[in-house]
Parts: structure tokens; C-alpha cells; sequence
């Protein structure tokens, strides 16, 4: 039967805690005296509670333990204390395993708020007596080391044991040993080593992690410290976080903002408890953890919400929009900032604070736990909130781009024959189609844009898409590659950048030629080479944005007003220009057509509900409603060479796009088969994707400018002074080079990266890119109009090629630029070389430079100076050379190009070999 329960007053006190004096069955686990598992597991616990020194009055923290009583006392009046079959009339399925988390999930709830500081549940002994019978029920009936793994092994092995380790640790007290024994025997049956990797080994180091502080296990600690090693790694292929900022689930799947989030979120948890302990993270590589911070979270993030097209079928579920996932952040950054090194935590700082006020949509203290909220608001009270971020950013491992300019941010999701185009699994992202085809998401003040957008936005009409309409079943096609590898892109100044995406649409002829040129208030949008053989309509749609609650926003077209009342829809024709109103101040989205246009458009409310897109148990099956304004070009049956252009201007007025119109700041300079490009003259840079391995120039006013022998994404900055260009190999596939000329006379080599050989300054500047296993990633090069002065070639350490493991440190003092670096002595296979660009032949002095010594450091540390036609040695006593001083190793001959170099290996006497800068004077 269902227990009645009943708000007490008065003697409630006396007669809950005469209840617990007299049960039998319910015994208090005597603890011996405490030791460091003991704070260990109390430091986790205030994790989940919030601890007990919070005022429990402000309004927010009072907010929360509300929320929490009401979701466990309705766990609570719904369970059953006198099982049978079941604890939940609706989790009633034994061999559905997700009902086994989900079970353990309300359990935990429960346990919260009895644990929980200002709870009215705090202490309610029935209630205690209540989560012991659901507790050993779900152990006798559901998860003990008598049962097998079978149907979803996450449940098994993640999921339940998560939230039952909480449950202990939140009961610790309360429990009898011979509970504790029983429970943590189930998870240790489940889950006794780490095996996966990306996020789910992150979990398995959790339970393992947590399991041993209960039981006092220092061993399986360790094992869970040590297993997070594996994650801090970066990866070339699969599972895990790349350099450029990527990360991949699923081996094929972006999902920074979700399994990627959760890996942040869970390890930052696991490494702050550890932290200080016998088992602190001692791992080098744990600084890895904060440049993805940088490098895979911050670009995705604004004004607190988390970018769609990184969170997979996450888009799907109701409880984790983007805002949701945007809080998660905050709170896992708020972690990492508890434990990571003083200059990296005051950024954690500053980022958090920026998000956490600049969200006007969703409040973070309404949603967040009570620790965060703690910890949250004294960020805000102290911390300095950090400006906007303006750059563009290329994320050639996952298919993505972000381009982030002051008052608006411009994504795009694509895939390829290395990215999937989306994931359905669990019945989850059921209508998922086009999510990697293209997608362009605009984000500016209107921070509720994509609220409840995913079920009721036309999935068939995505913006930025070029779709085949053949109706489509639930999860067709997901998990699909492309047959085309043509995808990626490259940045310019780190401020303006392209994509491109060579279309090959799952289940249709469909083929296409996408870019995206995005400059400093415009982006650009290109497509060719648009064709189908299927007899179908083919669709490019501009936009499908979300509109106010009555739909109302103003829509304007060649300073025409159209028809504010949903339901309108019109093809027109002469489309210059167009201005749709934002729902909020500062949102508002202008549209410029090159060449004029035939657009349809509609406004429309339409109905659908969560359910709809995620057909899993619980769904809300409630409709929503919302409204849209829909723009695109119907490229008609069958189409051959289809095209089209349109310029995105975010945030601009009617009079402001009304003017661009009339005098545009960029010009289309190709847009077909062998090439896309566009200048943006008031930048005067020029975009340019190559779509073959075959010469072809781009021609700015009818002259030759730039051209490309392969598949290459290009950019160019010219200024009167100097001209910088950009390149990639978006197809990742390339294994030589390309070759780049410019056509314009350069007098000198201002910069180049590693990989690029200049061969020619005049008449034209010829640049050989060696793109072999680059992975997208963007090579640059400086030339300049004038002749540099006789100077310097200085190549700091951070501009150093290293073989194994170099620390950077900034402990002794007189090192040049923003630091040094170190290593452990040993037999010279780690080694660090410093390799110049040698523009012009010759005779060059060549010197190194050091911090000041110390005993550690060794006497002989061997420095070699590999010239043209040989090698000299140099042992270098690093405790008594002074620091801050250039040191000169000799005048050489070096070749034109990059043969030469000098180069420290760790083969050493004493504990460290220090490495800092080395100088080529000619």
C-alpha cells in the first residue's frame, strides 16, 4: 500500500525521532574515527548538498530546497513501502534497465532532501525508513552481483551505481555496514575496472572513485585517479578531445555539449574532491583540462547557453535545452576554477560570471544546486565578468564553425565522409535529418531563440540546408557518412574565416557546393552545383526563425511591409533585400541578395510536442506552440547547376540593410563548380574554397589574384604594407602539397608557419603548403611590400617543435616571453628544437637563452647546431650560465628554407635541462 504522509507541527520533532530510537531494521552504521577517506567522502557530500554554512533564507537556496522537498515528497507519495513487483507503478518493467537508474535516481532525490540543510524532509525518520525499503528492494530485486548485464550496459555500469554511490554517501550514517557491503558488492560486480573511453571512462572513474572512498579501498582510488590519465590525452581519431577543440562521442559523433560536458562535469568533480589528498591528480597532462575549457567549451557558449549543434540528440530532450546544458557548463567550470592554477581560475572566473549575468532568458540561481549557487554567487559579488569573445573559429575534427563578432555569434553544422550527419539512438533526435547538412544557427539578444525550438521547428526546412523534400521516417538515415570529404574551412586574423561543405544528401541524388564567407557584421552565403535526379523539389532555406508569441515580428522586403498575420506565405520576386524585427531589442536580422532573387516566405504557427522527437517513456506529450517566419529558394524538380547567394546582416535596422543594399561591402568574385570566393572590400579580404585538384585562379576586377593546383580553402588580408594568406586542406586527405601563388610582389618573409615553403617574392609570391596528415588544420604566411631591415630570427620555446613530455613554468626568473620549459634528465629521447625560416642564405650567429640556474639543473645540457654541411655539440652548464643573457654558440651556414636548427635533448647529468629561446643573427 501507499503510505499516507502527513505535514507534522508541534511534536513532530519528538515523535520522528522516538520512531527512529525504536526501529530494528533500520540500524545507524557506528563510524570509527575519521580518516582521510571519512573527508574525502564528506568533501563529495557537500558537492551534492551544498553543506551545511549556507543561509538557507536567500531566496534562491530557499527556491531550490523547495523544488527538492516537492520532487522527493512526490517520489516519496508515489512509492510503493510495501513492494511487490515494483517501487513505481510506472517503473514496473524488469527487463527494462533504464527503469533500474531511474529507480535510483528518485531514491537519490529522496536522500537529497533528507540530507539537505533547511529541507522539511531534513531528519524525517519515515522517510529514512522508506528510502532503507526501497533501497534493499532494489538491491534484492533489481541490482545485486547476482545479476546480469544485459539490455543496456550503461544502466549497469553508469548509471545505477552513480546515483547509488550518492546515495550512500548522502545515507553514510545511516546505513547499516551490512547495507553499505551490499550495495557497493553490486557495483563492484558491474563496474570493477575502467575499459571505455571519452566521457563514459570519465563515469567508470567516478563509481570506481567514489566506491572506493566509501568502502576505505585507497587502491581503487588510485585506480580511478589514474584512469583519468587516459582521458587527458588528446586523440588524432575516435572517442575523446582533439587539438583544434573538437570533441567526438560515438567515434564519429560532435558532442562537446554533451558527453563531452558530462566528461568535464563528472571529472571536474571527481579531480576537485581528490585534490589536496593523498590522491591529488599529480598528471602533467591535467593542464589539458583547462585549455579545453578555452579551446572546446568557451567558443561554444553564449550569454549561458550551449551551442545545439555540439550536443548531438541532446536537442531532443526536454530537460536539457540550450540554456540547461549552458548552466552545466557554468557549474563545471565553476569546479575546475575550485582546484586549476591561479591565472587559469581567475579566467574560469570571468567567463562564469560573464555568462551568468549576460543570460536574460534563463536564470542560472533558479536552476542551479545549491553548491553552485553558493559558489556562483560569490563569483558574481567578486569576480571581474570577462569581455565578449571576437573571433572565428574552425573545428576541422568535428565538421564545425563558430564565428563570434561583437553582438551576435554564427554557427555552422556539417558533416562529411569522417563525421556522421546526425545520432538517433534510444528512440532519441527521432527527426534529426538535416541537422549536419548545414545548419546555421544565429545567436544574438534573443537568448530564447532555440526555447522549445526542436519540437516545433520544421525539421524539413532547417536554416541554411539545402534539402531534398522526400518525406521522411523517424530516424532515417542517422549515423550516415557522406561520400564526399570536401568539408572544413580555415581563419584569417583569428576574426574572420570560411567553411565549406561539398553535399552529398543521405538517401537522395542531392549534390551541392556550400560556403560560407563570414566577415566582420556579414556572412555570406554561396551555393552551386545544386542538382537531383529524384523528381523532387529541391529546397535551400535562408531562414526559419523563431518568432514572438503572437508571431507579429515586422518582415520587410524592398522596404515593403509584409503581412503580419500568421498564415501568410508568398512567392515573390526582385528580392534585394529583406528585415525581419527581433523579439527583442538587438535581435533583429537583415538579408542581402546579390544578384536579386525569387524567395518564398511563410509565417506560420506551428504545433508539436516533445514527445514527437524523443519517443522515449516520460516524454511530455503536451503541445507547444510556437511561431516561425520561413524564407528559402525553391530550386524546382530535378534541378542542374543550381544556385544561390544571400548575405546574413545580424542585428541591423530596416534603414541600416536598407543601405547595404544600395552599396554592399562585398562582391562575389566566383560562385561555381571549381570555385566559390568573395572580397569584403571595406576589410579588403578575400575568401576562396577550391573545389578541384586542378589550377585555377580567382580573379579580383577582372585581374588574376590568387589560385590554388588543389582542394584548398584560402583567405587573404592585404593591407598597403603586407599581405597575409590563410590555407587549409578541408578534404583531410591530401598527402603532399599544394601550391599557392599570389599574384603581387613581396620584398620580404614577415611569418610563416611550419609546413609552408616560400619559393618565390617575385614577380608573384609562390607558397608550397605540405598539408600531409594536417588534419584541416589552417597554415599561414606573411609576406611584406617593403624589405625588412637586417634583423633577427628569434624562436621562442612556444614556437618549438618538442618529442615527449616539456613543462612549461615560469618559476626561476630572466626567461624570455611568457615562459620556459623543462624536463626530467634522462637518455635523449625527449628533445625540443628550435627551427628557423631562412628566407635569405647565408652566415648567421646563432645563440640561446636560459633562465637563471639552480643546483637541479644540469652542467652539461647538450645543445647541438645543425647547419648546412654538419652539426657542432655544445654542453652547457645550466646552473652557473647567466639567465636573461643571449649566449653565442658560433656563426654558421644555413641553407634558404627550414633545414636548419638547434636542437636539446634531455641526455643530461643532474634532475632538469631547462629550455627557453634560441637567436639567429645574420
Amino acid at each position: 500500500m501507499m503510505r499516507f504522509k502527513i505535514k507534522w507541527i508541534g511534536m513532530m520533532a519528538s515523535l520522528t525521532l522516538l520512531l527512529f530510537c525504536t526501529m530494528n531494521a533500520f540500524v545507524v552504521n557506528q563510524a570509527s574515527a575519521a580518516d582521510e577517506f571519512d573527508s574525502l567522502r564528506e568533501k563529495w557530500k557537500v558537492t551534492l548538498t551544498g553543506g551545511t554554512s549556507y543561509n538557507p533564507l536567500d531566496p534562491d537556496i530557499a527556491a531550490q530546497i523547495v523544488a527538492l522537498t516537492a520532487e522527493a515528497n512526490s517520489n516519496w507519495s508515489t512509492m510503493d513501502n510495501s513492494p511487490g513487483t515494483y517501487l513505481w507503478s510506472d517503473l514496473n518493467n524488469a527487463s527494462n534497465t533504464s527503469q533500474i537508474t531511474t529507480g535510483y535516481n528518485r531514491i537519490k532525490t529522496m536522500a537529497l532532501a533528507y540530507a539537505t540543510t533547511g529541507s522539511t524532509l531534513q531528519n524525517d525518520a519515515i522517510l529514512l525508513t522508506d528510502i532503507g525499503i526501497a533501497l534493499d528492494w532494489m538491491y534484492t530485486n533489481r541490482y545485486n552481483e547476482t545479476k546480469t548485464n544485459v539490455a543496456n550496459w550503461w544502466d549497469w555500469e553508469i548509471g545505477a551505481p552513480l546515483a547509488l554511490n550518492d546515495i550512500v554517501v548522502l545515507l553514510y550514517a545511516q546505513l547499516t555496514s551490512t547495507q553499505i557491503t551490499n550495495y557497493m558488492n553490486a557495483i563492484e560486480h558491474f563496474q570493477p575496472t575502467i575499459t571505455s573511453t571519452g566521457a563514459n571512462r570519465v563515469w567508470e572513474c567516478t563509481v570506481i572513485g567514489v566506491r572506493g572512498i566509501i568502502v576505505k579501498n585507497a587502491a581503487k582510488i588510485a585506480s580511478a585517479r589514474d584512469g583519468l590519465s587516459n582521458v587527458f590525452n588528446y586523440v588524432t581519431s575516435g572517442d575523446g578531445f582533439y587539438r583544434d577543440g573538437s570533441f567526438i562521442q560515438h567515434s564519429k559523433h560532435p558532442y562537446n555539449g554533451g558527453y563531452g560536458l558530462g566528461l568535464l562535469k563528472d571529472m571536474a568533480d571527481l579531480i576537485y574532491v581528490l585534490h589536496g589528498s593523498s590522491w591529488s591528480v599529480t598528471d602533467v597532462d591535467i593542464k589539458n583540462v583547462y585549455s579545453w575549457v578555452y579551446d572546446s567549451f568557451e567558443p561554444f557558449m553564449y550569454k549561458g547557453a550551449m551551442m545545439d549543434m555540439t550536443r548531438g540528440r541532446d536537442v531532443s530532450r526536454h530537460y536539457d535545452q540550450d540554456h540547461d546544458s549552458g548552466g552545466a557548463v557554468i557549474g563545471a567550470i565553476t569546479r575546475i576554477s575550485q582546484f586549476a592554477p591561479a591565472a587559469d581560475a581567475a579566467a574560469f572566473r570571468s567567463m562564469v560570471k560573464s555568462w551568468i549575468v549576460g543570460d536574460t532568458s534563463r536564470d542560472y540561481f533558479t536552476y542551479a544546486s545549491i553548491n553552485f549557487i553558493v559558489l556562483g554567487k560569490e563569483i558574481v559579488a567578486n569576480a571581474t565578468s570577462r569581455t565578449a569573445l571576437v573571433n572565428n573559429y574552425q573545428f576541422p575534427g568535428m565538421d564545425r564553425s563558430v564565428h563570434l563578432r561583437p553582438g551576435f555569434g554564427y554557427g555552422i553544422s556539417m558533416s562529411s565522409n569522417r563525421i556522421y550527419n546526425y545520432e538517433s539512438i534510444n528512440s532519441e533526435n527521432l527527426k534529426g535529418w538535416y541537422l549536419g547538412d548545414g545548419m546555421t544557427y544565429v545567436y544574438n539578444n534573443d537568448l530564447a531563440a532555440y526555447t522549445d525550438f526542436w519540437p516545433t521547428v520544421n525539421p524539413y526546412r532547417l536554416p541554411g540546408t539545402t534539402v531534398d523534400t522526400v518525406t521522411k521516417a523517424n530516424s532515417s538515415g542517422h549515423d550516415s557518412l557522406s561520400t564526399k570529404n570536401w568539408v572544413g574551412g580555415t581563419s584569417i586574423l583569428d576574426s574572420y574565416g570560411i567553411s565549406g561543405m561539398e553535399l552529398d544528401a543521405s538517401g537522395s541524388t542531392l549534390t551541392a557546393k556550400k560556403s560560407w564567407f563570414m566577415f566582420d557584421d556579414e556572412i555570406v552565403a554561396l551555393g552551386s552545383g545544386i542538382t537531383s535526379t529524384d523528381n523532387r523539389t529541391i529546397e535551400t532555406i535562408i531562414e526559419n526563425r523563431k518568432l514572438n508569441s503572437s508571431g507579429s515580428n515586422a518582415f520587410t522586403v524592398n522596404g515593403t511591409a509584409k503581412s503580419s498575420a500568421l498564415g501568410w506565405s508568398e512567392a515573390m520576386t526582385g528580392v534585394n533585400w529583406a528585415h525581419l524585427a527581433g523579439s527583442e531589442s538587438g535581435s533583429s536580422l537583415g538579408y542581402y541578395f546579390p544578384t536579386g532573387a525569387a524567395v518564398k516566405g511563410l509565417r506560420e504557427a506551428r504545433t508539436g510536442k516533445w514527445s514527437n522527437i524523443d519517443g522515449r517513456a516520460g516524454t511530455p506529450t503536451t503541445n507547444i506552440t510556437s511561431n516561425y517566419l520561413t524564407m528559402w529558394v525553391d530550386h524546382g524538380l530535378n534541378p542542374t547547376n543550381g544556385m544561390y547567394a544571400y548575405v546574413t546582416l545580424p542585428n541591423k535596422t530596416t534603414t541600416q540593410v536598407s543601405s547595404y543594399a544600395s552599396s554592399p561591402n562585398v562582391t562575389i568574385l566566383e560562385n561555381s563548380t571549381f570555385a566559390q570566393a568573395v572580397k569584403e572590400t571595406t576589410l579588403n579580404v578575400v575568401g576562396m574554397n577550391f573545389w578541384t585538384d586542378a589550377l585555377t585562379w580567382i580573379q579580383v576586377g577582372a585581374t588574376n589574384f590568387v589560385s590554388s593546383d588543389k582542394k584548398s580553402a584560402v583567405m587573404t588580408s592585404e593591407t598597403a604594407n603586407d599581405i597575409e594568406v590563410a590555407v587549409s586542406d578541408p578534404t583531410q586527405a591530401n598527402t603532399g602539397s599544394m601550391n599557392i601563388e599570389l599574384n603581387r610582389s613581396a620584398a620580404s618573409v614577415v611569418a610563416v608557419d611550419p609546413g609552408v615553403s616560400v619559393t618565390q617574392l617575385s614577380p608573384t609570391i609562390k607558397l608550397s603548403v605540405n598539408v600531409n596528415a594536417a588534419k584541416g588544420k589552417t597554415f599561414k604566411a606573411k609576406f611584406g611590400y617593403t624589405p625588412l631591415p637586417p634583423s633577427e630570427i628569434i624562436i621562442d620555446n612556444t614556437a618549438a617543435e618538442f618529442t615527449g613530455t616539456w613543462i612549461s613554468s615560469t618559476g626561476l626568473p630572466n626567461y624570455y616571453g611568457s615562459d620556459y620549459v623543462y624536463n626530467k634528465t634522462g637518455t635523449g629521447t625527449d628533445k625540443i628544437r628550435w627551427r628557423p625560416t631562412i628566407v635569405t642564405a647565408g652566415d648567421y650567429q646563432v645563440f640561446y637563452r636560459i633562465p637563471d640556474g639552480n643546483t637541479g639543473r644540469a652542467t652539461n645540457a647538450p645543445f647541438t647546431v645543425y647547419y648546412d654541411g654538419g652539426s657542432q655539440l655544445f654542453s652547457v652548464n645550466e646552473q652557473t650560465i647567466p639567465g636573461g643573457s643571449w649566449i653565442s654558440l658560433g656563426t654558421y651556414h644555413f641553407l634558404a628554407g627550414t633545414t636548419g636548427y638547434v636542437e636539446l635533448t634531455d641526455n643530461a647529468n643532474g634532475t632538469y635541462v631547462n629550455a627557453d629561446a634560441v637567436k639567429f643573427v645574420k
